[in-house]
């Protein structure tokens, strides 16, 4: 959730004139992600988050939403865009794709403890299952091709060391497409970092109040999509375990879905390919972010998810046991 595009507040109260939402009395930026342009209005009828898509096609946000509707359908939580008042919900805002949803109450966490790490686990697993009868999941726009295309250009700007690091990585990756190709899969997250999870208190007890950001959400492996959450909730930014946070994640997730023989015996390979992947995918956006005079928004460090790969390469976790 970065600024990419700035907009006025008269800009923003003429967009918000299609919809039957009162007034717009405060305008602001939210800096928290990467991808997308965010802003938090707040009219004289509630509070809205406003997101123009900076990456993504038309088609693409569409099929976002057709996600975020069935899973809203199943029960879950998730930002879904408003209708105006000519039935839309997807705009044009500055030549870009734009929505326009509820801003969900609850919080982000900073340090998630083994508790929340338990309950994403099993929210996700009951995701997976429940959007596997949605057909035609978003393919992959980072998958292989794409680690193979931002690997070549990011030769010509990474240390000697860092270079080898992620030669080395990319040829092990490559040589294991085949298991990848056989892990059992569907709609994935893709991004479920923390601050994409926000928690509500109920009954003295911090829950799951919603799930957000959806704009990476495609067709994976399933593991992958834990593994994910893995490397940022359960350990330090080196890579180290902590190991309650870790088993806790793992056990959430196994209380829906149990892990099959051959996802248990390929669970290194996909705690690697994730590391990996936001090495790259950092990479590109801060080189992208360098390039925007006057941008604003949180810039990750790429160095943090180099350093996890190391780790990840060099320390062996034991896969998780396989519930039954």
């Amino acid at each position: 959730m970065a600024v990419y595009t700035r907009l006025t507040t008269a800009e923003l109260g003429q967009f918000l004139q299609a919809f039957a939402l009162g007034e717009l009395t405060q305008a602001s930026d939210i800096n928290g992600g990467v991808e997308n342009t965010n802003y938090r209005l707040v009219t004289t009828h509630g509070r809205y988050v406003l997101t123009l898509f900076e990456h993504h096609q038309p088609a693409e946000v569409q099929d976002f939403v057709r996600l975020a509707r069935h899973l809203n359908n199943a029960g879950f939580l998730v930002p879904a865009p408003l209708a105006d008042q000519h039935g839309n919900w997807l705009h044009s805002l500055a030549g870009k794709p734009a929505i326009l949803c509820e801003l969900l109450p609850g919080d982000h966490i900073e340090d998630a403890s083994p508790r929340q790490c338990w309950e994403i686990g099993e929210a996700l697993a009951r995701l997976h299952l429940a959007s596997k009868v949605l057909e035609q999941p978003r393919p992959n726009s980072r998958g292989f091709d794409w680690w193979q295309r931002i690997y070549s250009e990011a030769t010509r700007w990474l240390e000697p060391a860092d270079y080898r690091l992620l030669s080395s990585e990319m040829a092990w990756q490559m040589s294991n497409r085949v298991r990848w190709k056989a892990l059992p899969r569907g709609w994935i997250h893709g991004d479920l970092f923390r601050d994409n999870v926000l928690f509500v208190e109920q009954q003295g007890k911090q829950r799951i109040g919603a799930v957000l950001d959806w704009y990476n959400a495609c067709e994976g492996v399933w593991i992958y999509d834990l593994a994910i959450i893995a490397n940022d909730w359960c350990c330090d930014v080196t890579g180290e375990w902590e190991i309650a946070k870790y088993d806790a994640l793992l056990a959430g997730y196994q209380s829906v879905r149990p892990f099959t023989i051959m996802e248990q015996q390929s669970w290194q390979m996909v705690l690697r390919g994730a590391a990996t992947r936001f090495w790259l995918s950092r990479l590109e956006t801060l080189r992208h972010q360098e390039s925007i005079e006057g941008m604003t928004g949180n810039r990750k460090d790429p160095n943090e998810y180099r350093d996890k790969l190391r780790t990840r390469q060099q320390q062996y976790q034991p896969a998780p046991k396989v519930l039954v």
